[in-house]
């Protein structure tokens, strides 16, 4: 059963998921994406595709379970099922909703990339950090398999847990920095036009809601769910909203756009 914590965390998601909505809905109103970080949605997407696999390997694979009694026999035994990883569903969920919520907004910078303006598009920074994610991936995948199933052990001491205990980090540092392009884009165009004012107050609001999980859960540690987004990932993405609001209705407010369209 979801405590009232995760429940706080999986509202949050649903308050995002209608950001993303009112985002799409802003784009379609005014079929165009003038002044839309693509690197925003790409990060948003591929965080919480990585957040869903790293769920569903902790979840469903057996090896996972037998590295993981291995290694903590008293927080995890293997023969006792009450003690399995703590998984959220529910959060699960969450993620699966925004990922789809995500991909129409992609779907959108692509129908609608003749309205870009010059500094828009994938930047550098975004196609490197996908790359890096994909490369270091494989390499810790190839050396957690390579002594399976003669051996229960991986090269160079990467086990299948820190193949996915590491894309779990990955997944979550994009998520920190996935507003760090809006806000660029913001700043080379001295204007906020084309970012929905809903979108940020919706999503200010999930982190708020997301806040609350970070006091008052009496659990211990080890039956925390793994899926949960971690405080360094809310706080981060608090500060970025704080300065998109700043943005948005102090340092740009009224300000008109300027940049020409591109190609």
């Amino acid at each position: 059963m979801a405590n009232h914590l995760v429940l706080f965390q999986f509202i949050g998601g649903l308050i995002s998921t209608s950001a993303i909505h009112y985002q799409s809905r802003y784009n379609k109103i005014h079929r165009s994406i003038y002044g839309l970080s693509y690197d925003l949605y790409i990060l948003e997407f591929f965080s919480h595709l990585v957040s869903i696999f790293c769920t569903l390997q902790y979840k469903f694979s057996p090896l996972i379970s037998k590295q993981y009694a291995e290694r903590f026999p008293l927080f995890y035994p293997q023969d006792d099922p009450a003690t399995n990883l703590p998984i959220s569903i529910i959060l699960l969920l969450k993620d699966i909703l925004i990922s789809i919520s995500s991909l129409a907004i992609l779907k959108q910078l692509n129908k609608y990339r003749s309205s870009k303006h010059i500094f828009q598009g994938i930047s550098i920074y975004c196609i490197t950090s996908i790359i890096i994610l994909i490369i270091f991936s494989i390499l810790t995948f190839t050396c957690s398999r390579f002594y399976l199933p003669e051996r229960n052990s991986g090269k160079f001491g990467i086990f299948y847990i820190e193949h996915i205990n590491y894309l779990w980090v990955l997944g979550n540092f994009l998520s920190c920095c996935k507003f760090f392009p809006q806000i660029s884009i913001n700043y080379m165009g001295s204007s906020t036009i084309g970012f929905s004012s809903k979108y940020l107050v919706l999503y200010i609001i999930s982190i708020l809601c997301q806040f609350l999980t970070l006091f008052g859960d009496e659990k211990p540690f080890y039956r925390l769910e793994f899926n949960r987004t971690p405080f360094f990932t809310i706080i981060i993405q608090f500060i970025s909203l704080m300065f998109l609001l700043y943005q948005a209705q102090f340092l740009y407010l009224n300000s008109r756009p300027y940049l020409p369209r591109g190609k």
